[in-house]
């Protein structure tokens, strides 16, 4: 493992250590400040932007509270429990953090509307001194559009995937430096939102793809996932060969920890998580339709019984 004082410091919030053989993986627990401080920053400012926010100019939901915290916390459990260090021995477990950094917390996080709670939540000097010159700047907005345009986010969350996973020597390096391995989760977790972003209407801002058509960005992206999680499990032989010379706590050999690796990616974190995503989406498309449709009869009634007084009161 590379020596943590050799880090740059916006990299080194996590050691990924392999667990000794002699101990209860179970209990291989983590704890990195430099992760968690942000993470409790982030709680906190939500909270505190939820508190200072009172007359509400749209609804903001319980429910994406808890969504919002729900997120943080699959964040946290990925990177400080025994996953994190079993993920150092088992490919099919690193596979298992990786998505549901990928495809767990970003949603949620969204869902969770953060922009306004977060914004009235931090420090004034910040939102005012920093965050308000960035996104009043042409560059910065002309970065932001193009970033969140659909086919680069798709190829943005292609490319990361398979180039960490299939360029020669790049995933077994990250598993033994942990500046490399920190900049490919933070490299994961960057696409990741940006691809969230597209799908679900991170309020007040809003995904710039109707609707319906969300369902075909999505599954044009999990496409090429599918592809090189079918790479995965057929494979006649093990890819990393870090994941041959560590100690194993679970059954099976490398070859069928890989190939199970490749099936979590493809079924539960593939074909499950579309079946849902996808139903998801047809469902908001339906009931935004019921409330636009129960607002136009809303409305025409109101300009009815408005016609009507007024031909009462001439009459």
């Amino acid at each position: 493992m590379a020596d943590s004082s050799l880090l740059p410091a916006a990299l080194e919030w996590a050691s990924h250590d392999v667990i000794n053989e002699n101990n209860r993986w179970w209990l291989a627990w983590s704890f990195d400040p430099q992760f968690l401080l942000p993470v409790a920053l982030f709680a906190f400012w939500y909270a505190r932007g939820l508190r200072r926010w009172p007359q509400r100019t749209r609804a903001h939901s319980p429910w994406r509270t808890a969504s919002y915290y729900a997120g943080l916390t699959l964040l946290v459990l990925s990177f400080e429990s025994p996953l994190d260090r079993l993920g150092e021995h088992h490919f099919s477990m690193h596979m298992v953090q990786h998505n549901v950094v990928m495809m767990i917390v970003p949603p949620l996080i969204l869902l969770g509307a953060p922009t306004t709670p977060m914004l009235r939540g931090m420090p004034r000097w910040l939102r005012q001194g920093v965050v308000r010159p960035v996104v009043s700047n042409g560059v910065a907005q002309r970065v932001y559009r193009f970033l969140t345009f659909p086919v680069v986010t798709i190829m943005l969350f292609t490319v990361f995937q398979w180039g960490w996973h299939l360029l020669p020597g790049l995933y077994d390096r990250a598993l033994n430096d942990d500046l490399i391995h920190n900049l490919q989760h933070s490299t994961f977790l960057a696409v990741a939102m940006l691809f969230w972003w597209n799908v679900i209407d991170p309020k007040p801002l809003h995904s710039r793809i109707p609707v319906l058509a969300r369902v075909l960005y999505f599954y044009g992206a999990m496409i090429p996932k599918h592809v090189l999680s079918a790479f995965i499990v057929f494979a006649d032989h093990p890819f990393y060969p870090t994941y041959e010379r560590v100690h194993r706590f679970l059954p099976g050999s490398p070859l069928e920890d890989q190939q199970l690796a490749g099936l979590l990616m493809w079924v539960p974190f593939g074909e499950l998580l579309n079946l849902i995503t996808a139903g998801a989406i047809l469902g908001f498309w339906f009931r935004r339709g019921n409330a636009e449709q129960r607002a136009r009869e809303e409305a025409e009634d109101a300009r009815l019984a408005a016609a009507r007084a007024a031909a009462g009161s001439t009459s």
